[in-house]
């Protein structure tokens, strides 16, 4: 179960650097590669730039709070775009309505922080494997 990402190509758009360091080190120990970008505005670029070079990420995983452009902003944004691959939020609120927030900004999942390793690497498996069977 160690190499449960093998190949996957994830883009994290998260602006806090521990949380940065920790997540790349649980998805690259898992076998992904991870591309960072540390804002919304900045994630929405790398996205729609890879779509378009035929390289789309496999999974995005998209930080909530972010500056210059938010999460729910840039998922929004990448949905308007005809982006079609699985974005996870990640969220440190675990409120009743924050995951239907999430998921009408256009995300399919979330993840609650603190970032919970187990947790983490199931909901991208599940995302991916769906995106993979789907």
């Amino acid at each position: 179960t160690e190499r449960q990402l093998d190949g996957s190509r994830i883009l994290l758009a998260e602006d806090g650097l521990d949380n940065q360091r920790l997540i790349c080190f649980h998805l690259k120990k898992a076998g992904a590669t991870v591309d960072l970008a540390s804002n919304g505005r900045i994630a929405v670029d790398k996205a729609i730039d890879a779509l378009q070079n035929e390289v789309p990420y496999d999974l995005i995983l998209m930080d909530m709070q972010m500056p210059e452009l938010d999460g729910y902003g840039a998922s929004r944004e990448l949905r308007d775009q005809g982006y079609k691959g699985p974005i996870i939020a990640l969220t440190a609120h675990a409120m009743s309505g924050d995951r239907d927030k999430c998921i009408e900004a256009g995300c399919n999942e979330y993840a609650t922080k603190p970032i919970e390793r187990e947790k983490l690497l199931a909901t991208c498996r599940m995302m991916l494997a769906q995106t993979v069977n789907g």
